[in-house]
């Protein structure tokens, strides 16, 4: 391994201190003079339209300043996926239970709520669409009638709810099944998933005399929420500032504007600030959770155990708007294996509930859970260990990926290997108890990344990017920059930001900023180094390459006493030509660099009551170089943490009659808690990444795709049932062990390839 002087090594987060000792500014602990309070009237009908709003007696309500609904907003659509499919308030419909269709601004919290009651909506219900299956079924009522209008729309396919759909193909599909010895077919399906976030969503907006808009948000992406916010308030770019406050959790769902709007509006109408805070009721009906997914996967392999041939269909159940898409059913749908001959479809599909969001790589668990669930069907009809199975079929260096690019260097065998002797696989553990494992596949984000580097007079640096920390990124960020400058942590200083000061970057998601934003980092600190050695060259009168950095100073390579400190440096640039040393770095794209773990659990299921416990969990993942590697584990732990979680007990309930949420808290909505999880054994593997920072992997998504197929895998080991549906409930397990046939999903592949024009 390469030696470093910062990377490698545990930091302490840089804003550890301020978040222990409460220093840290949330946006909900922004407080205005004259500040009013933002609540939301929210729909009761899953899918009617508006007749009347009557907000009279709400208007007239002592404390209250204004109150608004769908009308008062400019008549524009916008949407967070793909499509613009909807507006920022309910207009002339609503299309799920607690779709917002009124606000009001009021003195103080209650009263703004008092005058939310007091609002009367009279609805005239429309046909309701629940089912994401049924939704794709012929006749099924349209939840959108107006989908082939809406910009971005632009393909033609049977059914009246399909907003999107994602397709790869490779090789002679047909023909292959023909030739294969053995084909297995399955179909599984996944829950609706919340975040989880321990921050509800929050925001202060405020207008100034001149209209500038300026917003204090919670949000993971403040340039998308600013240019989401100019389209819908139908406002200049460059009249919007959003400050991004500390992060209390996001997972994705804090990536895209969600109501951020209607406290901005009715600052605007008030000419007061205006503050709007979830209750966490509101988090499970204002912002976008996952909702259910079915996945059908067919494959065709050959008795030594090569796969030669798949088709994977899958069905995203979007809600009433597209909001992170169905791309993972495709990009993901052969998992971490070499096939040959594939069809893949992802299908998007409208029903009358809370619109989509993203969380912790979109989709990807659910696609994993089938893919690896299915991966173990197939071991077991063939007679093989479920590990060598893997190993035969497992993805090498030089294969083509699902994308087309050749795989690069990667750790996958190394992953596996790691898994296995950790576990000492194979075995048998006796009875009722199991193991299973899963192998993940993932890739390091890209996308927009800026930075910018300024030394100061005393030494140190100051780091400037826009992209807002959610998991220690800043921490790693400033590791990166101390590493390549030959500093100490200590000498960075990790400047604030907003979008008036940092430079544009993208959002902190999809694994993108210890890789992308990283990459930006280690190039401005180099931009930064070469200014220092240059400055230092002149005065020694010797080449640039005769100097080193090192150690908060500039010497030269073969008379090290001969040095400059950084500090001195820094104020000899005041004076010269080029002026202050200033470093920059900015980037739009970085290439494709895969991200693999394996996943291994052990269970032990009560046969009487069907619990099943987690005994046991293991990960090895490819991180490439360990920027942080406190920061790396605590990672994996909460995406493992996440995984079991989905695995076991968290379900989004959803009434089947009008799709309302049935279990908005944390009280009913069950995640787990310590007691309920084992011991968590991280392997860290090191297979360093041809791009990204220091040979550094993404390391944030993966951890929480393994949980669910390993668990389901390792309960087939214990007591031979395989469950096809999460979550693995107490019920579900018990009902397999009793002989009782699972729930039939009833999915129409063959009605898909025909709207398609595909071979039934």
């Amino acid at each position: 391994m390469v030696e470093f002087k910062v990377l490698e090594q545990n930091h302490p987060r840089v804003d550890g201190l301020d978040k222990v000792t409460g220093r840290a500014t949330y946006a909900a602990d922004v407080y205005l003079p004259g500040m009013a309070w933002c609540k939301l009237a929210t729909s009761t009908r899953s899918h009617a339209r508006i007749v009347s709003i009557d907000t009279t007696r709400a208007r007239d309500l002592p404390g209250v300043y204004a109150v608004l609904s769908g009308s008062d907003f400019p008549d524009i659509h916008f949407g967070s996926g793909g499509l613009k499919d909807r507006y920022v308030m309910a207009r002339d419909e609503v299309y799920y239970v607690g779709e917002p269709v009124a606000a009001v601004a009021a003195v103080d919290e209650m009263t703004a709520q008092e005058a939310v009651d007091l609002i009367e909506v009279q609805y005239e219900d429309l046909p309701v669409v629940v089912d994401v299956l049924d939704a794709l079924r012929e006749g099924s009522s349209a939840v959108h009638p107006d989908l082939p209008d809406f910009e971005g729309f632009g393909f033609a396919l049977g059914g009246e709810n399909v907003c999107t759909l994602l397709d790869a193909d490779r090789g002679d599909v047909d023909a292959a099944f023909q030739q294969a010895d053995l084909v297995i077919e399955d179909t599984f399906r996944s829950q609706g998933i919340n975040q989880g976030f321990l921050e509800p969503m929050a925001c202060v907006a405020s207008v100034e005399a001149n209209g500038r808009l300026t917003v204090w948000a919670s949000t993971q992406g403040p340039y998308q929420v600013r240019a989401q916010l100019a389209s819908v308030l139908d406002m200049a770019l460059s009249n919007i500032r959003v400050i991004p406050m500390e992060l209390g959790g996001g997972f994705g769902a804090k990536l895209r504007l969600a109501f951020e709007a209607f406290p901005a509006l009715l600052s605007m109408k008030t000419g007061r600030p205006v503050k709007l805070v979830n209750t966490r009721e509101e988090v499970f009906t204002l912002n976008g959770p996952r909702l259910p997914v079915a996945n059908y996967i067919r494959s065709g392999v050959m008795n030594d155990g090569t796969i030669i041939a798949r088709e994977a269909f899958s069905v995203f159940d979007v809600g009433a708007y597209l909001g992170a898409g169905p791309n993972s059913g495709v990009g993901h749908g052969l998992g971490a294996y070499n096939v040959p001959n594939f069809r893949l479809r992802s299908y998007g599909v409208y029903t009358n509930k809370v619109y989509v969001g993203s969380y912790r790589a979109s989709g990807v668990a659910d696609m994993t859970f089938a893919v690896e669930s299915h991966t173990d069907n197939i071991a077991h009809k063939l007679g093989m260990d479920p590990v060598e199975f893997r190993r035969i079929n497992c993805l090498r260096e030089g294969d083509t990926a699902v994308n087309g690019s050749a795989m690069p260097r990667n750790g996958l065998q190394e992953c596996l290997d790691a898994l296995k002797d950790r576990l000492d696989l194979p075995k048998k553990l006796g009875q009722r108890r199991g193991v299973g494992v899963a192998l993940c596949e993932w890739r390091s984000g890209s996308g927009p990344s800026t930075a910018s580097i300024s030394v100061n007079e005393d030494g140190t640096v100051s780091l400037l990017t826009g992209s807002v920390d959610i998991s220690g990124s800043d921490t790693s960020l400033a590791a990166i920059a101390a590493e390549t400058l030959g500093l100490p942590m200590e000498r960075v200083i990790v400047a604030k930001r907003d979008t008036d000061l940092a430079p544009f970057t993208g959002p902190s998601g999809g694994s993108r900023i210890v890789y992308s934003q990283g990459t930006a980092v280690q190039r401005a600190a180099e931009d930064t180094r070469d200014k220092l050695l240059a400055i230092a060259a002149d005065r020694f009168g010797v080449p640039a390459d005769a100097l080193s950095c090192e150690d908060g100073a500039v010497f030269v390579q073969d008379n090290p006493p001969q040095k400059l400190t950084i500090s001195q440096l820094a104020s000899m640039s005041l004076s010269s030509r080029g002026g202050p040393i200033i470093g920059t770095a900015s980037l739009s794209t970085m290439p494709f660099t895969p991200v693999y773990s394996a996943h291994g659990a052990e269970v032990l299921v009560d046969e009487d009551t069907g619990q099943v416990r987690v005994t046991r969990y293991v990960q090895a993942q490819d991180v490439g170089t360990a920027i942080n590697p406190m920061a790396v584990e605590g990672q994996l732990d909460g995406g493992a943490v996440q995984g079991i979680g989905r695995a076991l007990t968290e379900d989004m309930l959803f009434d089947s009659e009008t799709g309302a949420v049935r279990n908005p808290s944390f009280a009913t909505y069950l995640m787990p808690l310590a007691v309920d999880l084992p011991d968590i054994e991280n392997v860290l593997v090191r297979v360093p990444a041809e791009d990204g920072p220091f040979g550094a992997r993404a390391v944030a998504e993966p951890p929480g795709f393994g949980a669910p197929a390993a668990i389901a895998n390792a309960v087939y080991d214990a007591v031979g049932v395989r469950i096809n549906e999460m979550p693995l409930s107490a019920e579900r397990v018990l009902a397999a062990l009793q002989g009782q046939p699972a729930p039939e999903i009833p999915m129409d592949v063959n009605a898909l390839k025909e709207a398609e024009g595909l071979t039934a």
